[in-house]
């Protein structure tokens, strides 16, 4: 994966995640307000979303992201986490 090391692309995986997410949560908005069935298709979006959001991380961000959800997660959780 030393395509997703270069920082252009790490910054523009991380525009695209933002972007998709930001369009998921209007899509969701959308569906509260208007009842439109578009529950697939918003969920679709956050899941690539959120897939483009963790290549464009880097590996200390990763780390750090992931101590700090299991200090914030209880004792029982931790073992199946790591």
């Amino acid at each position: 994966m030393k395509f997703f090391q270069n920082k252009e692309v790490q910054g523009l995986c991380l525009c695209l995640a933002m972007m998709g997410l930001t369009y998921a949560l209007l899509l969701m908005l959308l569906i509260l307000f208007t009842g439109i069935k578009l529950y697939k298709t918003a969920l679709i979006v956050a899941i690539l979303s959120s897939i483009l959001f963790t290549l464009g991380l880097n590996k200390q961000v990763k780390s750090r992201l992931k101590q700090q959800l299991t200090d914030y997660l209880p004792k029982s959780y931790r073992l199946s986490f790591s």
